[in-house]
């Protein structure tokens, strides 16, 4: 066991040097993601980690359906909350939005697997389960990991206000339990890295980025915005509990996962 701390604190702070250094000398933020999956091979070779411990598996059509329901439920009742209450603007809808939509989709889901799927529930997850840890410390681990490798690109970005940091890192830790909870049930990155690129592309397109207004019109981000407004936070908070408690009834807590 503390063996597998010591090799994912190496790992956890090798990828936390290197996105974080990467893009302030090159000037390029999206080195940040770009620089773990070569990370990933090193630690991958170093510690002699087979496919299924990395996560390389496809899972169950039913894993998908959840996979699926995180980000588009929350989004939904945002959406109707928004509309409801008369914060949705002018539509800015046009026939490059659906291009857009596919290639941001396609493109976030191979970034996504390559990188910050393939590290935090991938090499991270399965160092941490190769150690036989409680797998309820392992997705509070991995969760607290992911978040905090998210606070350099808020200080890089200047889309980000601080008045945004309390919800976006509590944000960040509730959106790395619920995509560690996905690999956890499903045993696949591929499902969290599915659910990772969805989330991005509803929100990132429908609800703008950072403090940039969306497709909707919504200028109330710190409100309404799935990853750094309050509702956001709420119904995200909601959804994992739901999904913990399901994952306790089907799967169990049990060391190994009965995937």
């Amino acid at each position: 066991m503390e063996e597998a701390y010591k090799m994912g604190l190496i790992g956890y702070v090798l990828v936390m040097i290197c996105s974080t250094v990467t893009p302030i000398i090159f000037n390029n933020e999206s080195l940040q993601a770009m620089i773990i999956f070569p990370l990933i091979l090193i630690l991958a070779y170093w510690t002699k980690m087979n496919g299924k411990e990395l996560g390389l598996e496809f899972g169950s059509l039913k894993d998908y359906i959840w996979a699926i329901l995180y980000p588009l439920s929350i989004c939904s009742v945002i959406i109707v909350i928004a509309l409801v209450t008369g914060n949705i603007g002018g539509v800015q809808y046009s026939g490059e939005t659906t291009g857009m939509i596919a290639y941001l989709f396609v493109y976030t889901l191979i970034l996504a697997f390559t990188t910050e799927e393939g590290f935090f529930r991938g090499w991270l997850f399965g160092i941490l389960e190769r150690g036989k840890l409680n797998p309820k410390l392992i997705l509070l681990l991995t969760g607290l990991a992911f978040a905090s490798w998210h606070l350099p690109l808020f200080f890089l970005n200047s889309s980000f206000t601080w008045s945004m940091l309390p919800i976006y890192i509590t944000g960040g830790i509730i959106g790395g339990v619920t995509f560690g909870l996905l690999r956890y049930i499903s045993g696949s990155i591929i499902v969290s890295s599915f659910s990772h690129a969805l989330w991005n592309t509803v929100v990132y397109i429908l609800f703008g980025f950072g403090s940039t207004v969306g497709i909707l019109g919504i200028k109330m981000t710190n409100i309404f915005s799935p990853e750094s407004g309050l509702l956001g936070l709420a119904f995200g908070i909601i959804f994992m509990a739901v999904l913990w408690y399901w994952a306790s009834k089907k799967v169990g807590f049990d060391y190994p996962a009965k995937n």
